[in-house]
């Protein structure tokens, strides 16, 4: 059982002075002795001896602002490149609008450059059944596919040409150097219209997969923030005022922040050439599965960090496994062409047809052979 607490000990005396009560009397006579001071001396004072209750003005305007040009260069490339670049919105035979992303404007006769992504139909196979772009000024027209490569996530849309068109140039992407200073921009969740973003170049000819059949090479990595519905937008060299890339895909954003890949403008001239010219792309075929060397593997074989593939498969039956290519090999040159970050296999094959013949550089082992292979046609 629990005893009582004792009671709490008796309030200590107070210094010595005076009372609560005197202390509030004093305090009142006091407060009547200087009001009526302050009465008396206000007292018989015309209007024009008080001091004047100050009057509100209005806040005050700002001189007008006048940037010459180059003074703020993120503001003069943003004006430049804006009336190229368009919303695309994907809709379904209805009608009824099924998903929307970015692209611009990459020659005069009216070919647009956007994603794979953005045109296909997300409820089954094939592209959507009609598109609309929307320019910068709210200007809307309808567009055709071009074509499109799944392998690269890169479409071409055509609208009517005109003399007005605004179309933004394409960089030799080999060219821009880590560090540089871009701008993407673009319509995130295809609400924001004209978003624009800066960051830098953070790194270039990464490979990452999209999906479970698709491995996108030579990718710029980049800072600037991209979102859903930024894709097929333009990244920008700030300092030429050059495409460098077609922003596609983010990194996992539970994971990490800051890491936006775009596809290099040198594939994209590639195979929007082709899908211009042909409607699609005749990509040729050899066979085999690969990942790219590792930068240690590739300095312990004398060559440059990076360079060339590794062979993990080679399919029964293709033109890889009848010229004798085989699991292990590691292939460093295509027709004398370095394998490497800016010139990936899935590119260089991008130039070549069924039929032709492609020499292949491998080391197997301790040798270094020379393979000529018979292209085939990629299986449908």
């Amino acid at each position: 059982m629990y005893e009582p607490a004792p009671p709490p000990p008796p309030p200590a005396p107070r210094a010595s002075g005076p009372s609560g009560a005197a202390l509030l009397l004093i305090g009142v006579i006091l407060g009547g002795i200087a009001g009526g001071a302050t009465a008396t001396l206000l007292d018989g004072r015309t209007p024009d001896e008080l001091v004047p209750t100050p009057v509100p003005t209005a806040l005050a305007t700002t001189a007008p602002v006048s940037l010459p040009a180059g003074a703020d260069p993120i503001v003069d490339v943003a004006k430049e490149m804006l009336p190229a670049v368009v919303t695309v919105v994907n809709r379904l035979a209805s009608g009824q609008q099924q998903s929307s992303g970015s692209g611009f404007v990459v020659d005069a006769r009216g070919y647009v450059v956007t994603n794979n992504h953005v045109v296909e139909n997300v409820r089954g196979g094939g592209a959507g059944a009609s598109f609309d772009v929307i320019f910068s000024d709210n200007r809307t027209q309808k567009a055709t596919l071009v074509g499109r490569d799944p392998d690269t996530d890169l479409a071409v849309l055509q609208i009517p040409a005109s003399s007005g068109l605004k179309v933004a140039p394409l960089a030799d992407s080999d060219r821009v150097p880590v560090g540089a200073s871009v701008m993407a921009i673009g319509s995130p969740l295809g609400e924001f219209q004209n978003t624009v973003t800066t960051g830098v170049v953070s790194g270039k000819g990464r490979r990452l997969q999209e999906s479970q059949n698709v491995f996108l090479d030579d990718l710029i990595q980049t800072d600037a923030a991209i979102n859903p519905g930024n894709s097929g937008g333009p990244l920008i060299w700030v300092a030429t005022r050059q495409v460098i890339g077609v922003n596609t895909l983010i990194a996992d954003p539970t994971q990490a922040q800051g890491l936006g890949f775009a596809i290099s403008s040198n594939t994209v001239r590639t195979v929007a050439d082709e899908l211009i010219k042909n409607g699609k792309i005749e990509r040729a075929f050899l066979g085999i599965r690969y990942s790219p060397l590792s930068p240690r593997a590739a300095v312990a074989l004398g060559l440059p960090a990076a360079a060339g593939i590794t062979i993990s498969a080679v399919d029964a039956g293709t033109p890889a496994a009848q010229a004798g290519i085989r699991a292990g090999d590691v292939v460093t040159k295509f027709n004398d062409q370095q394998i490497d970050e800016q010139h990936p296999l899935q590119l260089l094959l991008v130039k070549t047809r069924a039929g032709d013949q492609a020499r292949l550089t491998v080391i197997r082992g301790t040798e270094t052979l020379t393979i000529e292979v018979t292209l085939g046609a990629r299986p449908s």
